[in-house]
């Protein structure tokens, strides 16, 4: 029983770990920046179109 519980709480510590690193790390873009270039492109020539 107390082997059982070291065991989860060993586990819960490392997914604390990993969120709290991934949580500082820097985030990246999940868009392409080709992508957000042809948004932006397509964004002026609607404004142009109206």
């Amino acid at each position: 029983m107390n082997d059982t519980h070291l065991l989860i709480e060993t586990e819960a510590r490392h997914q604390i770990a990993e969120r709290v690193a991934r949580a500082a790390g820097p985030r990246i873009p999940s868009v392409a920046p080709r992508h957000r270039v042809a948004q932006r492109l397509r964004r002026f020539a609607d404004r142009i179109d109206n």
